[in-house]
């Protein structure tokens, strides 16, 4: 339990400064907003279109934060009280719960590959850059997934 108490300990300090780094964005993105940063705005698009991006980045990043922030308390909470720090420590290495996500992983990872094939596909059409793009990313994730099963296969 003290090895799972360590471990909680480093992730909070990644989560704290992950946390940091968002509610930098957030701020950055609403200084642009509000015309003190006006250097800091997206190359292209019009003004409606840099103003919506930096909605978007403020939003997301807030709305991460705030996923951040819960978990970052829970495991707080768990290291002040023995009970919580059992549970959640029993909630992470069910073995039930692991094979599930491993699983779900694996068919969203192919599911994606094969829907990220078809949209650059038919993205072509309409936008080259766009459906190389899309085309480009899914086979650097396939080759990712390629990797990550070679570097697993040989670790075991």
């Amino acid at each position: 339990m003290e090895n799972f108490r360590e471990k909680l300990k480093i992730e909070n300090l990644t989560i704290a400064l992950s946390c940091f780094i968002l509610a930098a964005f957030s701020i950055l993105s609403v200084m642009a907003e509000v015309g003190i940063l006006p250097f800091l705005k997206p190359v292209a698009g019009d003004s409606h279109w840099q103003s919506q991006w930096r909605g978007f980045v403020c939003g997301a990043s807030f709305g991460i934060l705030a996923l951040m922030l819960f978990g970052l308390i829970r495991n707080i909470l768990a290291l002040k009280d023995d009970k919580k720090l059992k549970k959640l420590y029993i909630k992470e290495h069910a073995e039930r719960t692991i094979q599930i996500w491993t699983a779900a992983r694996a068919r969203a990872m192919q599911t994606f590959m094969i829907l990220g094939l078809v949209s650059g596909l038919i993205a072509g059409y309409f936008s080259m850059v766009v459906g190389i793009t899309i085309i480009a990313m899914t086979t650097l994730q396939a080759f990712t997934g390629l990797f990550f099963a070679l570097y697993y296969s040989y670790k075991t």
